[in-house]
């Protein structure tokens, strides 16, 4: 009793403040500045987690990991009201990013002084419609069907740890061995990026070996722990910020199962009921694809052949104002462009199309927004972590808007596969599958093995 004593003292003192750093942010809805104010929660969450894994309670901890990710997932954002001061600084922005080509737009001093305008105008003018209740491990656990469970990766002082969570139970599971396997993770996108960039010759199999044996590691540190005597078929993932990019679907651990990458157990617990409340009638698909994507057009146009109703958006027409209205009438919205990653403010990461890019801010200005966007870009679902848990980037900011799902990948993938497989995952969606099964099963149709992820709630 003792020995338990200091680590309910722990989370007593770092539960005292949570709520009145929340009661403070409950007026934000910005996406930008809800991540920038989860560093002042950091030190108590890492007490409270650290003590939380050595209390050795399934319940106390997910308690805790909810916690860590709610310190900027709380918020339920009030849609900002059209602003047409923003919308011209967004264009000019898109002007100076293309004329910038393929060099530093950022370092441009109008760049930087619109940067920080368009941020500052959104923190002032994005409210917050509700706070989001999170859920406990018992109402976690009466969501997830037989064949479903909920892995939620908690990283602490302690190392990294796994709440176990299926319908009949829960478990804490440590990972051991996770401060070697993190060595791999840098090297791991290294390898992702080599692997779509040489895809023949002598150097082909190096790499291709090189990868899996990477992914091999880091599979049996990281999933075949939580995973052992489960027969499960579908995995909502919740991860800190130290697992970050990492391509779940394709650890061998997980290959042939369904997952989705939830921000929060609550969030994805929230959001499958909000789904089967909303009976409103389901929209077709839409396609934007930008310029200079080699197999862009065709990738669209085999989506589009298997829905009753689609529309393809290329060449000139494939605008950011196109994109726009796309958006607002498609339940599936489908985007094949160059996609780049801004570290220093995920939300001016973009889609380049016609007229330049379509940045994370100009989905927060969207009406509405689809039901599963799906990205064929690189590095579209990257993203920056921010204090250890927290990560923002584009896949993020359309969740943020309200879409269900998002499919994505943190890294470069190949044309060829992206064509194949994306193409081929429509053929699920259109059937209204859930988007993870449809991403699983065309893999398994195509035996195509590719970073992307499916994001939000994927089932």
């Amino acid at each position: 009793m003792a020995a338990r004593r200091p680590a309910r003292d722990g989370r007593a003192r770092a539960g005292d403040h949570p709520g009145a750093l929340t009661a403070w942010r409950s007026s934000f809805g910005s996406l930008d500045l809800q991540t920038s104010l989860a560093m002042h929660g950091n030190t108590l969450m890492l007490t409270g987690l650290g003590a939380a894994v050595r209390s050795g309670r399934p319940d106390v901890l997910f308690e805790w990991s909810e916690r860590a990710r709610h310190l900027s997932l709380q918020v339920v954002p009030l849609r900002p009201p059209a602003d047409p001061a923003q919308a011209a600084e967004l264009g000019e922005l898109r002007m100076l990013r293309a004329d910038a080509g393929r060099g530093e737009w950022s370092d441009d001093p109008r760049a930087v002084e619109l940067g920080e305008r368009l941020r500052r105008r959104q923190w002032t003018t994005t409210g917050a419609a509700d706070i989001e209740r999170p859920v406990g491990l018992a109402e976690a656990a009466e969501a997830l069907t037989a064949d479903t469970a909920l892995l939620s990766y908690v990283f602490s002082p302690e190392g990294l740890s796994c709440v176990v969570v299926t319908a009949a139970g829960a478990e804490v599971v440590p990972l051991r061995g996770w401060n070697e396997a993190r060595t791999d993770l840098p090297a791991l996108r290294s390898d992702l990026d080599m692997s779509a960039a040489v895809r023949s010759g002598p150097m082909a199999e190096v790499v291709r070996r090189s990868l899996e044996a990477r992914l091999e590691r880091l599979s049996t540190v990281i999933v075949d722990g939580p995973l052992r005597h489960l027969d499960a078929r579908r995995l909502v993932i919740t991860a800190p910020g130290v697992l970050a990019g990492l391509p779940w679907t394709m650890l061998p651990g997980v290959r042939g199962r369904a997952a989705t990458v939830a921000a929060s157990a609550s969030r994805w617990v929230h959001g499958r009921a909000a789904a089967v409340a909303d009976l409103s009638p389901r929209g077709g698909a839409a396609f934007v694809v930008g310029p200079r994507v080699a197999r862009g057009l065709e990738e669209a146009t085999a989506g589009a052949a298997v829905w009753s109703r689609a529309e393809v958006v290329s060449g000139e027409t494939a605008t950011v104002a196109a994109a726009t209205e796309s958006a607002g009438s498609a339940r599936v919205l489908h985007v094949s462009a160059h996609g780049r990653h801004a570290l220093d403010n995920p939300l001016f990461s973009g889609l380049q199309l016609h007229d330049g890019a379509l940045f994370g801010y100009d989905i927060d200005r969207m009406a509405r927004v689809p039901e599963v966007v799906v990205l064929s870009a690189c590095e579209a679902g990257r993203s920056a972590v921010r204090w250890g848990e927290e990560a923002v980037g584009m896949t993020r900011a359309w969740l943020h808007a309200g879409a269900q799902a998002v499919i994505a990948a943190p890294v470069v993938v190949a044309d060829d596969d992206a064509c194949d497989l994306l193409g081929a995952l429509h053929t699920g969606l259109a059937r209204a599958e859930a988007p993870a099964a449809a991403l699983a099963a065309a893999a398994e149709r195509t035996g195509i093995r590719a970073p992307f992820l499916c994001h939000g709630n994927g089932f």
